[in-house]
């Protein structure tokens, strides 16, 4: 009878899918903060193509945070909207996402050691890697950026500031033009949407 029961997760994976859901939220937080106040996750997010939702996830989908750029405004929604994703990237698991999460390796290894999927506009994903990397200078304490991050990307703020920032979920950067920064429809009718996880033509 016993073996009939479903098990559900132990303390440490609920524990582990707990902080990976508060570290999600800040990371959402992070980067909406730095769009505001670095110049160069600015100059990344006035690419995206307008109306672009972008999802981090945990497979099968949970803890999760979307942020949305539209309309010349970068919000970060959390991790309860029913908007559809343009960009979805998942961490095949908690034990996948967690090292990184908490700042034992830099975001982009789970990639690079396969851990983690994107499904959409790989020139997107790459955008939002390049954004990441410079998010993880801020919230990192300096002696971890140096420890995980191979060259680790010059503030242009402080710490302090950053951290003040993170009490905000928006940022009005101004609507780029319409040249350099189609909608996310057309982006994704011009480039197809590609799912990633290793595989010829794909990122994980």
């Amino acid at each position: 009878m016993a073996s009939l029961m479903q098990v559900g997760p132990g303390p440490a994976k609920r524990a582990k899918r707990l902080v990976a859901g508060v570290v999600f939220g800040v990371l959402g937080r992070g980067t909406v903060a730095c769009a505001r106040l670095d110049e160069r996750v600015r100059t990344e997010v006035m690419t995206w193509p307008d109306g672009t939702v972008i999802t981090l996830s945990i497979s099968p989908g949970s803890p999760r945070t979307t942020i949305r750029w539209e309309g010349g405004r970068l919000k970060a929604l959390g991790s309860k909207t029913d908007a559809e994703s343009t960009l979805l990237v998942s961490f095949k698991s908690v034990e996948d996402a967690f090292p990184a999460l908490i700042g034992m390796k830099s975001v982009l290894q789970p990639f690079a050691e396969h851990r983690a999927t994107v499904k959409g506009d790989l020139a997107l994903a790459m955008s939002l890697v390049r954004c990441l990397h410079i998010v993880e200078g801020y919230l990192f304490p300096d002696i971890m950026n140096r420890r995980i991050l191979p060259l680790p990307a010059k503030r242009e703020v402080g710490h302090l500031r950053a951290y003040v920032a993170l009490l905000g979920t928006s940022a009005d950067l101004g609507v780029p033009s319409a040249a350099s920064a189609p909608s996310a429809a057309s982006a994704v009718a011009s480039s197809g949407t590609s799912e990633a996880s290793g595989t010829k033509g794909d990122t994980a």
